[in-house]
């Protein structure tokens, strides 16, 4: 049932059932709706980015999903038919994160997760309903909704969210402009069963030739997704067919590829690079497809839109939150009316900022993979004669100069699995740093992962992540390897100091370096690092220090023990 709510969620692909998820954890009173009568069953996006793997995990086990793709442990690049290159996932020595290789999965799976993942918090989308007109005031937005028996309702809410694809009513709605162009070629994709290959179905192939390009990216048992670029179509022609898909499959790949047979979904696309000119104004957002559309180059379209949906739905919490506090009336709490009155106002202005830092935060992350991908794309695809050889030529020897080198490898992988986005260089108002330190994780970068034994007599191992999970903020304070009952207590004493100061809710984690034995008693919010491993991944193996962590998984502020009072004002009010 439509009811007046704080935040209206338009469109209900994977990027606003991922926001549903993030407010349903916060405690937010909203309503999703999309005009689909019923999900679809077609494969669409396909991957799952190891970055995208930790946040859904907050939500529900990504094992869970796991089990129903298929793990991609390379790739391999072939020139007329010749293989140039070839690289592996498996020998990167990537330890900091639970998921450190990406998912093939039809996005058809990963909605029915979140749906599943939903379902468990008592919701689900309301469907089919449409959007048909938006209007923003100075105290909410009415949105005029076509329901599925052809009535029309308006409801009421503080904000609005289009997640509703490249055709946004929501960002028409905000006036964003939404620059960028079509990519000339024509594509046509086929998921279809392959048979008698002997091409590696757990690794990406990529065919150049003359004609263009030809991507087979593996789904499920024998069951694979093709991807061909055209640039002059033939009259008559414009329609995929197997047969179509056989001919290019033959031509390009090696002998011994195989044959493709029993299509499920054969389809002609274009493809867009484009970004609007800012991801709000006032009380309307825009989040993926919506806000930017890239190339499938890197498996990152997806991916950026879910990343962005966790980026946005903490912090309208966190804003909801702000502005009850700034229109209460109580002060019984304060002994200074002034105070009370200034604390107000300082809320009010937080909360404002805090959304603004959606934009802040994410814009930059969407153009620099629009740009990014956008080069490759433009590279892989191109069917001009001169370039094609010029970049079939070039490949030959880039390519296994790239596959050579760990770190290079290790570099581009942390830009395709997404745990290298950070924030630290953005003017947000949620990131920090303390004075001084130089450490090897700044405020704004991933919360690095790792393995750590909690106290207690089962000595339960468990990850930092997942302690680090929820509403919440976590203080997560990294001890060293001093840890008798007197350093607790004044680490606790000290702590005390932050928690009281701090606007956010606060859970604390303390994290000992060393064998086991030195937590003794300790309660359990206390924690061994026995090889001392993340003590290191965070820059604390010689000096004590701290990691605010915001709720959604990145490092709020870090410093070292004796910069405590920086974070006392960092979270302060």
């Amino acid at each position: 049932m439509l009811q007046d709510c704080d935040v209206l969620i338009i469109g209900a692909g994977p990027v606003g059932t991922a926001l549903a998820l993030e407010l349903a954890l916060h405690g937010v009173s909203f309503c999703i709706v999309d005009q689909a009568p019923a999900r679809s069953d077609k494969s669409r996006a396909l991957n799952l980015q190891p970055r995208t793997l930790e946040l859904l995990n907050r939500h529900g086990a990504a094992d869970e999903i796991i089990r129903r793709g298929r793990i991609v442990r390379g790739g391999a690049t072939y020139i007329h038919g010749e293989v140039v290159a070839s690289m592996s996932l498996d020998d990167l020595g990537i330890t900091n994160t639970e998921f450190p290789l990406p998912l093939s999965v039809s996005q058809a799976v990963t909605e029915s997760f979140l749906d599943e993942c939903l379902a468990r918090y008592g919701l689900a989308v309301q469907r089919p309903i449409k959007a048909i007109g938006i209007v923003q005031d100075d105290s909410g937005v009415t949105t005029t909704l076509e329901v599925s028996d052809g009535s029309i309702k308006t409801m009421r809410s503080l904000y609005v969210v289009g997640c509703d694809g490249a055709h946004s009513v929501v960002r028409h709605a905000a006036g964003l402009e939404f620059e960028g162009a079509a990519y000339p070629q024509d594509f046509v994709l086929c998921d279809a069963h392959l048979r008698d290959t002997r091409l590696d179905l757990d690794r990406l192939t990529m065919c150049l030739g003359s004609s263009g390009l030809l991507a087979i990216l593996p789904l499920q048992g024998q069951l694979v997704r093709l991807i061909a670029s055209r640039n002059h179509v033939p009259e008559g022609q414009e329609e995929p067919t197997l047969e179509l898909f056989q001919n290019i499959f033959n031509n390009m790949t090696p002998p011994g590829s195989g044959t493709l047979h029993d299509p499920v979904w054969l389809s002609r696309f274009r493809l867009h690079h484009r970004c609007v000119d800012r991801y709000r104004n006032g009380r309307l957002f825009v989040a993926g497809d919506a806000a930017h559309i890239h190339s499938p180059a890197g498996g990152q379209d997806m991916n950026t839109g879910i990343q962005d949906a966790i980026n946005l739905g903490w912090k309208l919490a966190a804003a909801l939150n702000l502005l009850r506090f700034a229109s209460s009336s109580d002060n019984s709490s304060s002994n200074n009316p002034a105070e009370f009155e200034s604390a107000k106002s300082k809320a009010r202005a937080l909360s404002e900022a805090l959304l603004n830092s959606y934009n802040v935060e994410r814009r930059p992350v969407g153009l620099a993979l629009l740009r990014g991908t956008d080069r490759l794309f433009t590279l892989m695809t191109s069917t001009h004669w001169l370039l094609a050889s010029l970049r079939n030529i070039s490949l030959r020897y880039a390519l296994p100069w790239m596959a050579s080198s760990l770190s290079r490898r290790r570099y581009l992988f942390s830009f395709i699995s997404q745990l290298g986005i950070s924030y630290h260089k953005r003017e947000s108002v949620i990131v920090g740093t303390a004075p001084g330190w130089n450490g090897p994780v700044r405020g704004g970068d991933r919360l690095a992962d790792g393995k750590i034994v909690a106290s207690g007599q089962d000595k339960v191992e468990t990850m930092l992540q997942r302690i680090c999970m929820g509403r919440e903020w976590h203080l997560v304070v990294f001890v060293g390897c001093e840890a008798d009952e007197q350093r607790r207590t004044l680490l606790r004493t000290a702590i005390h100091r932050v928690v009281s100061a701090s606007k956010w809710d606060l859970k604390t984690h303390y994290i000992v370096s060393g064998e086991w034995e030195v937590l003794g008693d300790s309660p359990s919010c206390w924690y061994a690092d026995l090889d001392g491993a993340l003590h290191v991944e965070f820059g604390f193996s010689k000096t004590p220090g701290y990691v605010l962590v915001r709720p959604d998984g990145y490092v709020g502020y870090i410093g070292p023990w004796e910069s405590l009072d920086y974070l006392i004002r960092f979270v302060g009010l």
